[in-house]
């Protein structure tokens, strides 16, 4: 009696702490799925910081620390994880009853049965198939923390280039100050020279329409702030209409890399690439399973009570084991084969992805480069050119010469190319955002520094 039960204790032990081993790396990769507490600002510090200056760094902490999306993706990172350890276990244990014998006329009279069973059963997978499985289960949870990462740096990318019109948006509010503080000055000389005779009252028309079209840009440009705004506060989980500071000054353009040295980082950071790399090796740990379910039965281990009323002897027991039969099967090999396929099918895309990314890169690096040119010229040759012209205009009109018309197109030069200037600066932004979510990591993990 003490040995059926200590069986019994056997099999279940068996099924419970018994299966496929966990891998050693483990730890590392479900710590991954955790939030990281790096030193630094709170969450509400760096919340009570953006709604009193809107800093990119502070925006992005933000962000990563509250965003819908990246939440979601974290909790499907570590609900992967909690299946790696479940995956690798036996099958449940099962508890049968069966009565043998039972006379019709005496449904209920169980005493009258010949045989009365109880017992336990545990099914052994085909060996080897555990550890397969406990692999393939590691493996989806390294994918599935590559799309966390991904979801960061696309965040991240996003919080960026908002942020950047958010500035720009708020920038060009402040030149077009500046230009209304600069027309009604004109407006004001107008006057005076049409009593003096000077001006004609179609002059003094032209610098109030353009009073007029400058209310109607900044209310344009009130509404993209607005809209801006709301991007930026939606993306870290905030309510739309939450409070936003007026964004930092952006910093200056840094030297962008050439491809050539940021082959090999690419390739390594990216998380697009781990976990196309985890899908092959999820597709190894297959074909793994695959030729074990091929090789080895499934074998059915049991163990009985046997309780007979009616026999002299009522109390005895018995075992079974029971096997399947894959080698007549033509199944497993055929899911061998399959298995063996889809690891190639994954090992090309993961060559496609590689060539993608770097062209990824290559585009990036050659937008940023055309946007710095243009901010360059900009500042360099077109504002300083407008800006002399408009002097030189409003000189020659306050002198008594010219025409409002000369001054106003002048004007409206030098304000668009101050306006070019700073949706350039934007685009500068919104470029190296594009080239650091290229490279799956801030320009300054490539140690490069700023332009001179």
């Amino acid at each position: 009696m003490r040995a059926r039960w200590l069986f019994v204790a056997s099999l279940s032990a068996a099924g419970c702490a018994f299966g496929g081993r966990v891998p050693a790396d483990y730890p590392q990769i479900q710590a991954e799925t955790q939030p990281e507490a790096a030193p630094g600002p709170t969450v509400q510090e760096d919340e009570a910081t953006v709604a009193k200056e809107a800093r990119l760094d502070a925006l992005t902490r933000v962000a990563l620390a509250k965003s819908p999306l990246v939440a979601e993706a974290r909790a499907r990172a570590q609900a992967a994880m909690a299946r790696v350890k479940a995956s690798g276990r036996f099958p449940d244990l099962q508890l049968k009853y069966e009565i043998f014998g039972q006379p019709l006329n005496k449904p209920w009279a169980l005493g009258s049965a010949q045989m009365h069973m109880f017992g336990v059963r545990l099914t052994l997978p085909p060996a080897g198939s555990l550890d397969a499985q406990t692999r393939i289960a590691m493996e989806d949870a390294k994918i599935a923390i590559g799309t966390l990462r991904t979801r960061e740096l696309d965040v991240v990318s996003e919080v960026h280039k908002a942020w950047s019109l958010y500035w720009a948006s708020e920038h060009e509010k402040g030149i077009h100050a500046d230009h209304m503080e600069v027309t009604s000055k004109l407006l004001a000389l107008a006057r005076v020279q049409l009593v003096g005779g000077k001006t004609t009252q179609g002059d003094l028309l032209r610098f109030e329409l353009e009073v007029s079209k400058i209310h109607g840009d900044v209310l344009v440009l009130e509404q993209q702030k607005v809209t801006s705004r709301a991007r930026l506060n939606a993306l870290m989980g905030r309510a739309v209409e939450a409070p936003l500071g007026p964004p930092a000054e952006p910093a200056a353009p840094v030297v962008a890399p050439r491809i050539e040295d940021v082959r090999a980082f690419v390739l390594k950071k990216r998380p697009e690439i781990a976990a196309a790399t985890a899908s092959v090796k999820k597709g190894e740990a297959a074909v793994d399973a695959a030729n074990s379910e091929a090789k080895w039965p499934m074998v059915m281990v049991g163990l009985d009570y046997q309780l007979m009323p009616m026999s002299p002897m009522p109390h005895a027991y018995g075992a079974m084991v029971q096997f399947s039969l894959p080698w007549l099967s033509s199944q497993r090999s055929e899911e061998v084969k399959a298995a063996q396929a889809g690891v190639e099918a994954d090992k090309a895309t993961v060559k496609a992805i590689e060539s993608a990314i770097l062209l990824q890169v290559q585009e990036a690096l050659a937008r940023y480069d055309a946007q710095r040119s243009t901010l360059q010229l900009v500042e360099t040759k077109l504002l300083p050119q407008s800006k002399k012209t408009f002097d030189a205009t409003l000189a020659n009109y306050g002198a008594g010469g010219g025409e409002a018309l000369s001054v106003v197109d002048a004007e409206r030069t030098w304000l668009q190319m101050r306006i070019e200037r700073s949706r350039a600066i934007a685009q500068v932004e919104i470029a190296l955002a594009d080239i650091e979510r290229a490279l799956g990591a801030p320009l300054s993990a490539l140690g490069k520094k700023s332009a001179p």
